[in-house]
């Protein structure tokens, strides 16, 4: 077994907590493993669940490691008892016999990070721990970083908020994770308002360079002070280096065409650059805000000939069969990649992932999101039939790292859980 090394020995424990009320097995737990080697120490141990629970509230360990069936409480009721009282939450490992196992399922479907079946293997044991640990620690980064990155929003409100809706049109995230982010403010009902989108492509002159291009900030500054009053706005750059202002107002008669033209002529006489645009429709919500950037896009696209002209256009969409072949090809291969995504495909067939998005869904009849998942349960069903993998091993090469969650969407769209799934294959043969 591998243990990971610690920086210079200052590694912070992993605090680990063990519950059995069998007593030979509990000493064992304790006493028989190297947890120092694996960078965990034993924080406390307990043979009544009952007692546990408030032992556990207390010392608030990273791992709980608990049998199933106990005299004076289950397993299950004691993942349930402390989840729902504690403030920190803590992995779950879970030990039962083979006659309990539909127990050990039920507590992955609570949340349990994983089960071991008695007699318990040491180099078993170790691997869920170690994985376990892993996945603490990394959630201690991500929380770090995400305590810095709110502190950082908080001071950048409207930087922060442009960034949402640009990941939001590029498909980077969904509508209730943006939802999330707007509401993170407070203030305003973004879903009440009405919206309008403009795309503007800066000219280039021969040499390729742009015509005195306005940068970020300048034009920023200028919605700020010039429109502040006047608009809600957005204000971004996609991949494709277009500038996006999506304009919103509590009402249609704010968005009219001439009064947005107005206010980009006066974007060009400040300046003194030149631009092309596209101007979208009117669309309503939060959930409008990806359509009319879309709407833009397509306007500018289609009028701007150094871009890319209509003829350009009816070209793409003849050969969209072999974009999405080439995708398909990509997700093949990289389907052990958890952080696989449509912006990643789109990369490799060198399409705006909007546009790419699109073009995917329309052609096999499923979002990008739905065939990933899709493959994902196809490629475990196959490792669960013909090899001897476990669980955990499988989730890697699947690219869904998590059992627990494996698990669940593995029942979701087989109808029955792995291990079940496995047994009637092996019955079968």
């Amino acid at each position: 077994m591998k243990y990971e090394k610690m920086r210079g020995g200052k590694m912070e424990k992993i605090k680990i907590f063990l519950v059995d009320d069998e007593a030979i097995i509990l000493k064992g737990l304790e006493t028989t493993y190297s947890w120092d080697k694996m960078g965990a120490v034993v924080a406390g141990t307990s043979r009544n669940p009952r007692k546990a629970v408030d032992e556990i509230l207390e010392k608030r360990p990273d791992i709980v490691i608990t049998d199933i069936r106990m005299k004076q409480m289950s397993g299950l009721d004691l993942i349930q008892e402390v989840d729902r009282r504690a403030e920190k939450k803590c992995l779950w490992i879970v030990i039962s016999a083979y006659r309990d196992f539909e127990y050990a399922q039920r507590a992955c479907e609570l949340g349990a990070f994983t089960y071991l079946l008695k007699p318990i293997e040491d180099s078993k044991l170790e691997e869920a721990v170690l994985s376990a640990a892993n996945a603490i620690r990394q959630s201690r980064k991500s929380r770090k970083i995400l305590q810095d990155y709110e502190h950082f929003i908080e001071n950048n409100r409207k930087v922060f908020e442009n960034y949402m809706v640009g990941k939001f049109s590029g498909d980077q995230i969904d509508e209730e994770e943006l939802q999330e982010a707007l509401a993170r403010f407070g203030g305003k009902d973004w879903d009440a308002l009405f919206y309008r989108a403009v795309c503007i492509d800066f000219v280039r002159t021969q040499d390729g360079k742009y015509m005195q291009a306005a940068t970020q900030e300048e034009i920023a500054g200028f919605l700020e002070s010039d429109l502040g009053d006047a608009y809600q706005y957005f204000y971004f750059q996609n991949e494709s280096g277009y500038r996006i202002i999506i304009f919103a107002a509590s009402g249609e008669e704010y968005l009219v065409l001439p009064v947005l033209e107005r206010e980009l002529e006066m974007l060009r006489q400040k300046f003194s650059v030149d631009f092309r645009y596209g101007i979208s429709g009117l669309s309503r919500a939060i959930k409008g805000l990806k359509e009319v950037y879309v709407q833009a896009v397509e306007n500018l696209e289609q009028t701007n000939e150094k871009k890319r002209d209509l003829r350009e256009l009816d070209q793409i969409r003849s050969h969209a069969r072999t974009y999405i072949s080439q995708a398909v090809c990509y997700v093949q291969e990289h389907l052990n990649d958890e952080f696989l995504s449509v912006g990643m495909a789109a990369r490799e067939v060198h399409l705006n992932p909007v546009y790419f998005g699109r073009l995917f869904g329309q052609g096999m009849q499923r979002s990008f999101k739905q065939y990933l998942l899709e493959e994902r349960m196809k490629l475990a069903k196959s490792l669960l039939k013909t090899t001897d993998d476990t669980i955990t091993e499988i989730c890697e090469k699947v690219g869904i790292p998590n059992p627990s969650y494996f698990t669940q969407q593995f029942k979701k769209h087989v109808g029955c859980l792995p291990t079940e799934y496995r047994k009637e294959k092996y019955e079968e043969q």
